[in-house]
């Protein structure tokens, strides 16, 4: 068998225009063609005409994601969804569509633009781009605070199986998630485990936009939802504290004050569980390129065992365990020292 060798510019190229794949991806996702090729295939210019789209260029980023392995052209300018495609349907299990779409939003994208800058300077661009921070900037733009709020949801459900079935939370009488968004990570946790209630705290427009989701659900009677700034306080007394993806986002100095409001909070046989990505040696290449872009948004970073060892120890902390998981996270499980 002949195996074909790779030409490294091509390579290359392929790697340099990734920015533009990125946003083709984004783009399709957030116009939701993938949902519409559920029932079946459809023509280019059906699509267009459903979505008030230029039909020439959809059929051209249609054709340069079919080069890429998303989706398949059935016959002339007529497309459907492959695997790769569902998961870019809103109701697949895995979806990550709203991901995809709030990634290429400008919270996001825009302070790619001056990556040179923030890695000469080894400090995020983000205020001179977007004029504020990205919480800040999201704050007045409300369509993309919507979409980053779908697309954190889309990564806790990415995660939640997984930590469901590799930690024990039935031993627990109230969880707080701390920074939980719209409460998917949690409600899954109490849809597997049914002794706890819970607690989603988050700020005050995404708590809002949480009750309303949560408003009917069956597991409403468990959940109380809290308003609030972890970087002041978080709700007392429960037995177990969420943090995901919420120390990502931030430099060590800020990672800490957060830590020491939930040492405030916990009691003394309280539990901490931090869910991120771990920089270890055999990380995939994702989790460090999203180091380095929680570097050029804001001056976060994706971590190692070791550093989250000293950020817990300098909050009154002691890492008890890591729990390795098939998961874009691991579990960091941590006791008050």
């Amino acid at each position: 068998m002949t195996v074909k060798t790779v030409d490294p510019v091509e390579r290359m190229m392929d790697l340099i225009l990734g920015y533009c794949r990125s946003q083709g991806i984004g783009t399709i996702a957030r116009m939701g063609i993938p949902d519409m090729l559920e029932d079946g295939p459809r023509s280019v210019g059906e699509l267009a005409d459903e979505i008030g789209a230029d039909e020439d260029a959809l059929y051209r980023v249609m054709r340069a994601l079919v080069s890429e392995g998303i989706f398949e052209e059935q016959r002339d300018r007529v497309f459907s969804l492959n695997n790769m495609a569902k998961s870019l349907t809103t109701d697949d299990p895995r979806s990550v569509r709203w991901l995809a779409a709030a990634m290429c939003d400008s919270a996001h994208w825009k302070p790619w633009g001056l990556a040179y800058e923030a890695i000469m300077e080894g400090k995020s661009q983000t205020p001179g781009v977007l004029g504020m921070s990205p919480w800040e900037y999201l704050s007045g733009k409300p369509d993309e605070a919507g979409r980053f709020g779908l697309a954190m949801s889309n990564m806790s459900k990415q995660a939640s199986s997984s930590i469901t079935a590799n930690y024990d939370f039935g031993g627990f009488g109230h969880i707080v998630d701390v920074g939980g968004n719209h409460g998917t990570l949690l409600l899954d946790i109490l849809l597997a485990n049914t002794e706890p209630r819970g607690t989603v705290f988050d700020l005050p427009e995404v708590i809002e936009i949480a009750r309303g989701e949560l408003e009917g659900h069956p597991l409403s009677d468990r959940v109380e939802l809290v308003a609030g700034d972890f970087f002041k306080s978080v709700p007392a007394g429960a037995d177990c504290y969420l943090l995901k993806h919420i120390l990502h986002d931030w430099p060590d100095r800020e990672c800490a004050l957060i830590l020491q409001r939930i040492r405030e909070a916990i009691p003394p046989h309280g539990r901490l569980l931090v869910f991120d990505a771990l920089l270890v040696p055999e990380a995939p290449p994702w989790a460090h390129w999203l180091d380095v872009h929680m570097m050029v948004l804001q001056d976060g970073k994706e971590r190692s065992p070791a550093e989250f060892e000293a950020l817990f120890a300098e909050a009154g902390f002691k890492l008890d365990r890591v729990i390795d998981i098939p998961s874009p996270v691991g579990i960091l499980d941590v006791v008050p020292a």
